[in-house]
This record gives C-alpha cells, structure tokens and sequence, in this order.
C-alpha cells in the first residue's frame, strides 16, 4: 500500500501562506499495496509521500514490511506496505495478500468474487503463511507471480504506481532471497498433486505393507507429513486393529493381516494443498486473495491375491430315484463355511483343492435325519470328489444301487486328507449330517401278486393274495377286479383282458409288508352268467385281476388277466341220468342222476330237479317210438346245492309197456319283495335216451331183452298246443318239437286214443301211472 507526502516548497515568497503536511488516506480501510496518486499538473514532477506507518491502518496490516518502490522519474517518498493484511479488517481476521497495483484498497467485507488458478503461488501461500516472517517474501511472490503490472514498469503515461521489481529498498534483498526460495520450493513441489499406493505382499500370502503413499507432486516428487486416510478393500484389517480405515500421514508405511481369502487393494487419500487461491474485491477497489484450503487427492493400489484358513463345506443333492444296476450319485454344492466365495484361499495363481469323501448308507426302510449315523443304516459304497472352489461337484459311488431301498450319502471334509502343503490353509475338519435335506435315494420297491381264486362259497367268490417285495412294513392298497368272461384262462396269463371282459365286482385289499392276506368276496352275478352265457350256448369264467398303485417308495404293478390260479370256471350243470332196469309188472322204477358242472348258490337262489316218466306205447320188444308229450309221472322238486348224485324218487309201473324218463335242472333267484323272480332251466334230459328207458313186461314174459335203442326224440311236444316264448326266464332247453317230433306225436295219438277207446272192455289193464282226462 501506498501514501504520498507533500512537503513545503522551499522557493514560495515570503508572505506566502506555507504549505502544510497533508496525508492522502481514502475513508476506508486500505488494501495493501494500493496506491493512491495524483498528479501536480500537466507536466508536473511526481512528489513522493512519506512513508505511513503499519498503525496508521488500524487492524488491516497484518505482518510485513515498508519498502520504497517510487516508479521511473519519481521523487519523493514512494512508501508502499509487503506483508500479509486482515481481510476482515480486524486483528486475527483471514490473512490476506494483494496482488495488483494502481487500484484503490477496498473496503473490508468485500465478497469473494473468483479464484485465482496458480498452483505454485497456493502452495507458497499455504504453505508459509503460518510464519509471519514469510509474510513480505509471500507478498513479494503474490506481485512477482500474479500481478501483470509487476513486470512492466511505469511508461509515463496514464496514472503512476510503484515499481517493486525495480526498487532498490535495502529491505528487498532479503525479501527476494527468500521468495525465491519460496518459489523453488513450490515449483518443485505444487500440484496438481496425485498419489499412487502399493500393496507389498509377504511370501506367505497372508498379509502385506502399504507403501509409496506420499503426495506426488506435478514435477513428480514426494511429499510427507499431509493428513491422510487409508482404506482397505477386501479381507483384510491394518494390523495392530480390527479396522480396515486409519488416519495417517502422507509417506506413512503401515501393514496389514488377512481376514479371509480374495483380493485386496487400498485407496488413499490426502488432503493436499489446494491449487488456487480465492479472490475477493469490490468493484473500484483493489483486489485481494487468500490461499484456496486443502484439496482431497486419492488414489487405488492394483489389485492383491490373499489367503487365510479357510473351512470347506458342502449341501448335496442326491438323485432322488435310482433304478437297481444304476451309479449312485451325489452332488455336492461346495462353499465356504462363510458363504462367502472370497474366503476360498488362492495359492499359485489359482484356488486350493479340497477333497470331500462320501459314504452311503443303505437301509430298507426310511429313516429320520439325525447328526450322527444312525445304527440301522449300513455303509453300503464310498466316493471322492475334489472342489477347486465354490460350485458344484460331482460324486459317484464305487458300487450301483443293487437292492430296493433307500441310500443315504454323507459327504465330509478332513483335513488330514488333503495333500500336507495345502494343509495349513484349512481351518479343520467337517462332516454333513445323516438324511439332510436332498440327500436320500431311493431304489423303488416292487410289489407283485400272486393269487388263488377261491371256489364259489355261498354264491361269493374270493381271491387269497400273496405279496411279496413290498417294502417292510409298508401299507399298500391291492385293488383286485372279478371279471367275467367266455375266454379260456391262458398259461401264464395275457397283458390285455379279453374282448368281452366285464368287471362284475372290485375290492380293495389293505396290505402292510410282505404276506398272505384275503380279499373281501364278490357276489356271483348268476342272473347275469345264465341269460348272457349259459343261454347263448357260451362258457363263463370268473378271474381275478390285481393292481397296485405306485407310491412315493413303491412301484406300480399291474397283474395279468385269465391266470389260470386267478381263474374260476363257471360251469353249466347237467344231469346224466340212468333209469332202474327193465322188469314184470309191477314194476318198481326209478331215475339215479348225477349233477354236474356249478350249482348256482347265495342268498333267494334255489336250483331244483325233477323227473318226469313218458309211456310210449304197449311194446316190449324195443320197437316203441320215444314220444315224450304229457308225463305219465313227475317226481315232486328236489333241492339241489352241489354237484353229485341224485336220486329221484322210486314208483310202480302197473302196465306194460315201454317207458322212458327226462330230468330238468330249474333255476330261481328271489329279487325280492314286489320283484318278479328270475327263472331258468339250466337243463332238461333228451326224450329217448337209452339209458333212461325201462321195459315192463306182462307176467308171461320171463326173457328180459336189452333195453331197446329207440329213436331218440329230439324235442318235446308241446303242452295244450302251446310253444313258449323265448324271454329272460325262458327255460333254457325249450318245450316244443321239430316237424320230427309232430310226426311222431300223430302217431302217439293214435296210440292213445286206441288205449282209452278199450279202457270201457278192460278196465283191469289200465296204468296206474297213466295220466286221465
């Protein structure tokens, strides 16, 4: 800053009124190195003021000097104040420095209104303004280095100003020594700064040094001593801490320990000296600077690999289902014991190998998980597999699955088994639990059915079922169809049932393991097997056919259809019959039958026989013709239940005569109240048969011949003239003849209305069992 003094001109006349010492001072504070000239007149002689002391500016000089710096041609006393001013205008307001010239000082207070882009003069500044004594040698660089009148001296023209490069103020010599230290210092070492960390690693992998954390200036050289603050990145915390920050000082060399395995860097950052400086003016006024604050620098260190102990681990997923002579495989999902990838160690450029062992334990029925192996599971196959890292492994068992069943595999790691240098980078042992989650296969059981039919009881037929290679213990369902068909049972069974297979009845059989159970009987649908079977001519046979269901542990199974084991033969009975031999009147006759073939049974079914005897005509000498029309006889019904002999009951034959008997088998089933009954005959003998005809002879006779071979009658007359129709309850060997039959009936009439033309002559000769009118 600058005042002029104005002293008395020594060449006034006397009388004169002296000139008086006058200080120039505008009416506020003064900004240093302002000057305040003004000129005598056109072609005057510049007068120099006095220099003005540091305290004739109360509370706006700071630190500094008064140096004379009079422009070319100059006179006088040209004062002008190097150092440091308050900005603020107050003692102990922000250090201030000007950096301009010819422009009046400002106010205090004034605002900040730019910055100033001068690394080298920031630094300076920032640097050395904590010492008052850098103070004049900082103004000095603030002039040299920012103000563009520094270096062009006054020319004479327009408003004069202080010429500091030029003045030869004793003060100044010192004062450019030292700012020419200063500004060396600063070129060597001003920004724009940047900082580059290394990661120095120890040979085991486990930790390291951060070095090279210095303030790298723009030129290139280091700085220390600048707060600073690193942070770690990965596992990995500074030792001597628990903490992967810390404050330090710029050129601090400081070490750090693993945490885990992975990849760590550090990032530093230093608060470095800014590079530009703030402004601050109001228009008209002379403008001022104060060094800019501290600038954050931060840098990353490249990328470093470290290892720590480290525990593998493994979930594992079975195949749920295996089918017998198929691999057991496991696969286990390796991971650290964290979770946490990273944690896998890395030796050589690449991860650390982990064998994991399996062993499954096979048992025949399920078991619950638990943590240690339970006693009824037995060691059944063994595997390996080794893990270069989190992710997936794939295991197979030396031995296939041979046997239903169920296979648990547990996967382990032990640290004894890896190689010895990977060793020390395993924290221990580890083992999977028994049956943890996804780790169970199972080779599904296979239950079959073998069955006997059982005979018809009651008009009921049940199957007796053998199970075998269900899984102990188990529950299953057997679902057993009766089916009837005409198809004859095949050896060893079919795959399909027969075209006419009809499902008369399905039970449901409940069977746990392995054994003998019977089935629930079925009801035999004889309505049904008579009118859609028997009276078509067809056979009928009732099989059983079994099924089961798979379950979670089991398979399906689907028996066969027409086993023969499986298989009942419903068979149509007959009567073979023989009548009581040939004799003299009186004669005592009977029938003797034999059933065969299946009675039907049950609840409202009632089967009965009777005989009827025919006369056909006098002879004796087996000429007679077989004509059965209307019975000379009928036996009363007898009940029949089972296959076997039958004897019908015994009469007299009081005539002569040649007679001849035919049997029938009836059918009933009650349907129950308000329900018209099904009837059928299941069977009626044939007219004529040899076997059933018997011969009385007049007493005279004594030769008895063979019983005569008659022609047999394949039909039957009908009965008042009538034919029944054929329906649902129509015998099943219908009354009526054949045009055969007629004839012989013709004959037959005549036969009879001879006979009872002579009963009036001789009543003595007629038949007892001859039926009357």
């Amino acid at each position: 800053m600058n005042q002029r003094k104005y002293d008395q001109d020594p060449g006034l006349s006397p009388g004169r009124t002296p000139a008086r010492r006058m200080f120039a001072k505008t009416g506020a504070l003064v900004a240093a190195g302002a000057l305040a000239i003004s000129a005598a007149g056109a072609g005057a002689i510049l007068a120099a003021p006095a220099a003005q002391a540091a305290s004739d500016l109360p509370g706006m000089h700071q630190s500094g000097i008064t140096v004379q710096a009079p422009p070319p041609g100059a006179f006088g006393d040209w004062s002008m104040w190097l150092g440091s001013l308050n900005l603020n205008g107050a003692a102990g307001g922000t250090t201030a420095f000007c950096f301009d010239m010819g422009v009046p000082a400002g106010p205090s207070g004034a605002g900040a209104v730019g910055s100033l882009a001068n690394p080298q003069l920031n630094y300076a500044i920032q640097k050395y303004q904590s010492d008052p004594a850098n103070h004049p040698a900082l103004a000095y660089l603030a002039h040299e280095l920012a103000d563009p009148k520094f270096n062009v001296p006054w020319s004479g023209a327009g408003a004069p100003y202080p010429d500091l490069r030029d003045s030869t103020d004793p003060q100044l010599a010192g004062v450019r020594a030292q700012a020419s230290a200063i500004l060396a210092d600063a070129q060597a070492n001003s920004g724009p700064y940047s900082t580059q960390p290394k990661l120095s690693m120890n040979a085991d992998g486990r930790g390291g040094t951060v070095t090279s954390t210095e303030l790298v200036s723009a030129a290139g050289n280091g700085l220390t001593g600048f707060s600073a603050r690193a942070v770690l990145n990965g596992p990995a915390v500074w030792a001597g801490t628990n903490s992967q920050a810390v404050n330090l000082h710029a050129g601090d060399q400081l070490g750090f320990t693993a945490t885990g395995n992975g990849i760590v860097s550090v990032t530093l950052t230093i608060d470095a000296p800014g590079t530009a400086a703030t402004t601050y003016s109001v228009p008209g006024f002379q403008n001022l600077m104060v060094a800019g604050g501290a600038q954050p620098v931060a840098g990353t260190s490249a990328d470093a690999k470290v290892v720590f102990d480290f525990q593998p681990v493994a979930t594992s997923t079975a195949g749920q289902v295996v089918e017998g002579g198929q691999p057991l495989v496991d696969v286990l999902h390796v991971n650290t014991s964290t979770g946490n990838a990273n944690d896998w160690a890395f030796v050589n450029g690449g991860d650390v190998p982990a064998r994991f062992d399996v062993d499954w334990y096979y048992s025949p029925v399920k078991l619950a998980p638990s943590a240690q192996i339970p006693a009824g599971a037995v060691k059944f196959a063994s595997g390996t597999g080794t893990a270069t890292g989190p992710g997936d492994v794939t295991v197979t068992a030396d031995k296939n699955a041979d046997k239903a069943g169920y296979y648990y595999p547990v996967a382990r790691f032990l640290k004894a088994a890896q190689p010895a240098a990977n060793q020390q980078y395993f924290t221990g042992d580890w083992a999977a639990g028994f049956n943890d989650p996804n780790e169970q296969s199972l080779q599904k059981y296979q239950p079959q059915v073998v069955t006997k039919a059982s005979v018809i009881e009651a008009g009921k037929v049940y199957d007796v079922i053998t199970v075998t290679g269900n899984e102990p213990g188990k529950e299953l369902s057997v679902t057993t169809d009766l089916v009837l068909t005409s198809a004859a049972p095949v050896a060893g069974g079919t795959d399909t049932a027969p075209a006419d297979a009809e499902v008369i009845g399905t039970v449901t059989t409940k069977v746990t393991g392995d054994g003998e159970f019977k089935t629930a009987a079925v009801e035999v649908p004889w309505e049904k097997i008579v009118a859609e079977k028997w009276a078509k001519g067809l056979k009928a046979n009732l099989y059983f056919s079994e099924k089961i269901a798979g379950t979670e542990s089991t398979k399906a199974w689907d028996g066969k259809e027409l086993l023969p084991n499986e298989t009942v033969p419903v068979e149509k009975p007959s009567i073979v019959t023989k009548a009581s031999e040939n004799g003299t009147v009186p004669v005592v006759a009977h029938d003797t039958g034999v059933v065969s073939g299946t009675i039907p049974s049950g609840t409202g079914i009632k089967v009965t026989t009777k005989v009827n005897q025919y006369k056909f005509d006098d002879s004796t000498d087996g000429s007679a013709q077989a004509v059965c029309a209307n019975p000379s006889w009928s036996s009363a019904d007898q009940d029949v239940t089972t296959a076997g002999e039958v004897t019908y009951p015994s009469h007299t034959i009081a005539y002569k005569g040649t007679y001849g008997y035919v049997e029938e088998l009836n059918l009933t089933i009650d349907k129950g109240p308000g329900k018209t009954p099904f009837t059928a005959q299941l069977h009626k003998g044939v007219c004529g048969e040899k076997a059933e005809t018997v011969i009385a002879f007049p007493e005279a006779v004594t030769v008895t011949p063979d019983k005569p071979a008659l022609l047999v009658n394949t039909g039957f007359a009908p009965t008042n003239g009538a034919v029944q129709e054929a329906g649902p309850n129509m015998p099943l060997l219908i009354a009526g003849g054949s045009a055969l039959v007629a004839a012989l009936l013709a004959g037959a009439g005549l036969l009879y209305r001879k006979r009872f033309a002579n009963r009036a002559a001789e009543p003595g000769n007629v038949h007892a069992d001859e039926l009357t009118d």
